[in-house]
């Protein structure tokens, strides 16, 4: 669809959509007031464990955590968990030249640097230790999401390692009936389906779910790149962004007992290049990211107010390169295409953890226990590229060269959490905790945490939380190390909270101060590899605001301050405005419109480019249920980038002086949802 219509026609057809649309979802009114208060109770009812791993509701734990029930995503047009995080305060989303994605937190981990998040699928780690991130998580569709869970701020007092700027959770759907099938207008389709099982009269209860797409991607161009020696390359032209995502999951429960088994699968083109040199046009994927993962557990009683749980799990993280274009034949001493330089390469991690809890209320005290271990090998690591490994000249035959880390290389540790919430009334918590994790590789580390809550009224909630985060350097920095060992990055963070909670408006505010020590830097003049860095302190303020008009309108908004003070880190924003209001056009109609407006950035020490742009990027989407009046099904109709924004990330000096364009003109999507 891109470049068929100018802004102002696209929104003349969705007027007249809508009011096409409009028109076939009638109901009784008393129906649609029922389901504004279900979906009212939902936002005010939201329960999460990520904090505290004991339930309350989301806004009485320490910290600031947001939750995005199944609902909300519907109702706000995203498609992914990679959309609706870049709708959350203080959360960034970037993507670097192979079209890998991350997300930085609070302006920490902005640009090029590894991920300072913990991810968790249904509750478990899928961070790989090899490169600390993961390439599925993000893809995966919000008809396979009952919520999204996200701590902004340290959360490795109870969750460790990687939890070092932010914490995101996606707890899958495991209930229902529901299927869907969707176009987007860049070749793109998807589908889901989910089914569950509860035997009657039984414990017994089971679920599968599966989703799948794939997208040939906009038609992009890449502009000139400026390599390091003017090497040549095959700039400019259509980068390969292509991209698809399949993701099964399986859940069988008999009372307590709960077995899961996930997988997913993320496959891209390699975009602009691994070496920042464009590729040939080939529109094929050549980059796959998996994982696999199998979990065993069981709740259990031991007496009045004691229990706990314990659990096995097993998870795998491969990634595979596939034909990986290095650079042209000239570059290299060849002759012609046919001496283009091109790698395959395989990367294989093994996970093992046991872990289990105990939980005790003792009246005003309520103790948290918990002991793991955890068990990392790499299974496999090669690379093979067609240079001799003597001449560096192109070669007939692909010879091996050394995979990303040392097969050798391995990771086990010994966890400890110990933790106390103290009720010391009805209204004023105190939470005290303390992690304690041993590395056989890299030494142990303490992660402390107190912090507490004050619900002076049912209108006014006071926090304040003072705690400290750790990430361990991943095991490329480990095998890349300029020195004999490198320190785990440290982030200690002072955080005050106010919420104000009335029925028709919600405001959160959130004034922080954070100090990063010894922050992991690739060195790339000789000699090169990874070392620690200095410390950097940062202050910043989050606003969140929820707010219904005449039950006609809602608006979810948030404003994001922060700043480095002396030295900063480069690459972060120190503003970030995002707005999304809702419009009830009918008593199951709405229209959602989502703005997200990201300031501009400064770029690294030495880069004489002018600041990174500002940004704005804005989508629409319009969700009828009962479509034709037809019970249970429902469509939703959206355009992302609707002003026809060219939308960037930003790429390192010497690459591309254009940065990374990945959007340039709208695209249109469709979807039909069925859930009988």
């Amino acid at each position: 669809m891109q470049g068929c219509m100018n802004p102002g026609t696209r929104i003349i057809h969705l007027i007249t959509l809508l009011a096409l649309f409009g028109g076939s979802c009638a109901r009784a009114q008393d129906v649609a007031e029922e389901d504004e208060l279900n979906q009212f109770l939902n936002l005010l009812e939201q329960q999460t464990t990520l904090a505290t791993r004991t339930r309350l509701n989301a806004d009485f734990v320490p910290g600031m955590v947001s939750v995005l029930n199944a609902g909300q995503l519907q109702r706000r047009g995203f498609r992914t968990v990679w959309d609706a995080l870049a709708s959350l305060p203080g959360v960034n989303t970037s993507m670097d030249e192979t079209g890998m994605r991350s997300i930085s937190v609070r302006g920490i981990g902005e640009l090029f640097e590894p991920s300072k998040v913990k991810l968790l699928l249904n509750g478990e780690s899928v961070n790989a230790s090899a490169s600390a991130t993961t390439g599925t998580l993000f893809d995966t569709p919000v008809e396979q999401v009952e919520r999204i869970e996200f701590i902004r701020g340290p959360g490795s007092a109870v969750h460790g390692e990687f939890a070092y700027a932010g914490l995101l959770n996606v707890i899958t759907r495991k209930k229902g009936k529901q299927y869907s099938i969707g176009l987007e207008s860049e070749a793109g389709a998807y589908f889901s389906a989910l089914y569950a099982y509860e035997k009657p009269g039984s414990d017994l209860s089971s679920s599968f779910s599966l989703a799948a797409n794939e997208s040939d991607g906009e038609d992009i161009k890449s502009g000139r790149d400026n390599s390091v020696g003017g090497n040549p390359s095959y700039a400019p032209g259509p980068i390969n962004n292509k991209r698809d995502f399949v993701s099964a999951i399986v859940d069988l429960n008999i009372g307590d007992l709960n077995a899961r088994l996930q997988l997913q699968q993320s496959n891209r083109g390699d975009h602009f290049g691994s070496s920042n040199l464009l590729p040939p046009d080939d529109k094929q994927t050549v980059i796959s990211e998996s994982l696999v993962s199998a979990v065993i557990s069981q709740a259990f009683t031991l007496d009045d107010g004691l229990g706990g749980e314990w659990s096995f799990s097993g998870l795998q993280n491969s990634s595979e390169k596939n034909h990986l274009f290095l650079g042209v034949a000239e570059a290299f001493g060849g002759l012609g295409t046919e001496d283009d330089v091109y790698a395959d390469s395989e990367l294989v991690e093994q996970r093992l953890e046991v872990r289990i809890n105990l939980q005790f209320d003792a009246g005003e005290h309520l103790l948290f226990a918990e002991l793991s271990a955890v068990d990392i090998d790499v299974d496999k690591s090669e690379q093979f590229i067609n240079l001799d490994p003597v001449t560096k000249l192109p070669a007939p035959t692909v010879n091996e060269f050394p995979g990303p880390v040392d097969e050798s290389q391995a990771r086990s540790s010994i966890s400890i959490v110990l933790q106390d919430e103290y009720r010391i009334d009805d209204r004023l918590t105190l939470t005290s905790g303390l992690r304690f994790d041993d590395y056989e590789d890299i030494g142990s580390n303490l992660s402390p945490r107190i912090a507490l809550v004050w619900r002076r009224t049912d209108k006014h909630i006071f926090k304040t939380q003072l705690a400290r985060a750790f990430r361990p350097p991943s095991l490329i920095e480990t095998g890349g190390s300029l020195k004999s060992s490198i320190d785990p990055e440290t982030n200690d963070t002072l955080e005050f909270g106010y919420i104000y909670h009335r029925p028709e408006l919600v405001l959160r505010n959130t004034l922080y101060y954070a100090q990063l020590d010894d922050l992991i830097v690739f060195q790339d003049f000789a000699p090169e590899g990874y070392l620690n860095s200095g410390s950097f302190d940062l202050w910043g303020y989050e606003l969140e605001v929820e707010k219904s008009i005449a039950n006609s309108w809602n608006l979810v908004g948030s404003l994001s301050l922060q700043d480095y003070i002396d030295e900063e880190l480069a690459g972060f924003s120190p503003w970030m405005l995002k707005l999304g209001t809702e419009y009830r056009l009918r008593p199951l109609t709405s229209l959602h419109l989502q703005i997200n407006a990201i300031s501009s950035r400064g770029r690294a020490t030495g880069d004489p480019r002018s600041d990174f742009e500002q940004s704005t990027r804005a989508n629409i989407m319009l969700r009828s249920q009962n479509f034709l009046d037809i019970d249970g099904l429902g469509l939703r109709l959206g355009i992302r980038n609707l002003f026809d924004e060219r939308l960037k990330h930003p790429a390192p000096e010497d690459t591309y002086p254009g940065d990374y364009l990945y959007s340039d003109g709208a695209m249109l999507w469709l979807q039909v949802i069925y859930q009988p």
